[in-house]
C-alpha cells in the first residue's frame, strides 16, 4: 500500500511538472519576444482607442494588428531616437509590431534600457503631381516664409493645425499615426508624409471642439502648464509645436459672431507671420452663419479675401467639398457642419497636398 502511495505521488508530481512545462511553453507562444528583452522589463500601454502596429518603424510601413486603449504589452525594442517602440505583440509571423510612442505611455521600466533596433527603411521616390484646383499656388513669397522659418528655430519637417471639432486628432491628422487611414489612397503623398513624420501623432494646443477664432487669442482656454498665462491656444501652440506651417481651421464656431470674425481672424495671421511662421488659411464646409443673419458664405469670403491680402496660401475646402455627397457632412437636420467619413478622407488628402506644394 505504502509503495503504492508513493507511486501514485511521483505521478502526480510527473504530472504537475508537465503541466508547468506546457503552460510556460504555452505562454512563451502567446506573447514571444521577437528579440531580447531589457535587462529591466518596460511595460507600455496604449492610450488612443486603436492603433495598427507596423511591420517597420516607419508610418510607411504595412499594418500588421490592432492594439486598443488600455491594453499592456513589454517593450523589447526601440529606436535610436526613441520615437517607435516595438512591442511583445503576437502577430502570428514574423512580422513586426511597431507603433509611434506617443500613442501610449511607459507604465513602468526605463526606456533607455531597452535595445535599440537600427531599421532599414526604404526612401519613397516623388511622384509628378496634378493638384486640384483647391490646392493653393504657393508663390516665392510663401516659399521663401517657409524656408526662413529656421532662422526663427522653427522645424522644417513640423506644422500643426488649430481649429474646431473637425481638426480633432482622432477624426483627421492621427489617423495617419494610427493607421487608420489607408496611404494608398493617396500614394503620391508618401515622401511628404516621411517628410512631416513628426506631426500626426502630436495634440495641437489650439484644437478644440467648439473653438471660434476669439478662443485662439484668449488666455482663458490656454494650457497655462506650457505656455505663459498671458498667451492664449493659438500663440501656445505655435510656441510648443515649433512648427514651421500652421493650418488655421475656424470659422464654423464664429456662426452667432460672425460681424467681429476678420478683427478675431486678422491677428491669427499677423502673429504666425511675426513669428516666422507660413499661416495656411482653410475655408470650412458649411455656411451656419447664414441662419444668423450673414450674407451666403460670408465668413470663408473674409478668409479668401485676407489669403490675398497677406499672399499665404488657401485651402479652399469648401470648393473641394462640393464634389462630395451633402457637401462632405453629416446630415443633422439642416444644422450640418460635422464632416462625413467621405469629408474627412478629403480633409487629410488635401491637407497633405497643400504641404506637398509648400516643401517641394
Amino acid at each position: 500500500m505504502q509503495k503504492q502511495t508513493l507511486q501514485n505521488h511521483r505521478i502526480m508530481r510527473l504530472e504537475a511538472i508537465t503541466l508547468a512545462v506546457a503552460l510556460a511553453a504555452l505562454l512563451v507562444t502567446m506573447v514571444p519576444a521577437r528579440r531580447a528583452a531589457a535587462d529591466q522589463d518596460v511595460s507600455f500601454t496604449v492610450t488612443v482607442p486603436v492603433v495598427y502596429l507596423r511591420d517597420q518603424p516607419s508610418l510607411l510601413a504595412p499594418n500588421t494588428l490592432p492594439v486598443y486603449k488600455g491594453e499592456f504589452y513589454l517593450v523589447v525594442a526601440r529606436t535610436a531616437d526613441s520615437r517607435w517602440v516595438e512591442l511583445s505583440a503576437y502577430t502570428g509571423d514574423d512580422s513586426g509590431t511597431w507603433m509611434l510612442k506617443d500613442l501610449g505611455a511607459i507604465v513602468s521600466g526605463p526606456l533607455a534600457s531597452v535595445p535599440v533596433i537600427t531599421a532599414t527603411l526604404k526612401t519613397p521616390y516623388h511622384r509628378y503631381v496634378v493638384y486640384p484646383k483647391w490646392i493653393p499656388i504657393i508663390t516665392p513669397h510663401m516659399k521663401a516664409i517657409y524656408r526662413q522659418s529656421v532662422k526663427y528655430g522653427k522645424d522644417l519637417g513640423m506644422f500643426t493645425v488649430v481649429g474646431d471639432c473637425n481638426a480633432l486628432p482622432p477624426i483627421y491628422l492621427q489617423r495617419i499615426a494610427t493607421g487608420e487611414f489607408d496611404l494608398a489612397k493617396a500614394p503620391a503623398m508618401q515622401p511628404t508624409v516621411a517628410r512631416f513624420s513628426n506631426s500626426f501623432a502630436r495634440v495641437s494646443q489650439a484644437v478644440n471642439g467648439g473653438f471660434n477664432a476669439e478662443a485662439m487669442m484668449d488666455p482663458d482656454w490656454a494650457n497655462h502648464a506650457l505656455c505663459d498665462k498671458g498667451v492664449g491656444p493659438f500663440a501656445c501652440e505655435i510656441w510648443v509645436s515649433r512648427a514651421s506651417v500652421v493650418f488655421i481651421e475656424v470659422g464654423t464656431g464664429d456662426q452667432y459672431t460672425w460681424k467681429d470674425f476678420e478683427q478675431n481672424y486678422r491677428p491669427l495671421i499677423e502673429y504666425a507671420l511675426s513669428k516666422g511662421v507660413l499661416p495656411v488659411l482653410v475655408t470650412k464646409a458649411d455656411d451656419l452663419e447664414a441662419r444668423s443673419g450673414a450674407p451666403s458664405g460670408y465668413i470663408n469670403s473674409v478668409i479668401r479675401r485676407l489669403a490675398k491680402e497677406y499672399d499665404v496660401p488657401l485651402l479652399d475646402f469648401w470648393l473641394a467639398t462640393r464634389t462630395l455627397p451633402n457637401n462632405g457632412l453629416i446630415d443633422e437636420g439642416g444644422l450640418n457642419f460635422h464632416l462625413s467619413p467621405a469629408g474627412r478622407d478629403l480633409h487629410l488628402v488635401a491637407t497633405l497636398q497643400t504641404l506637398d506644394a509648400i516643401w517641394r
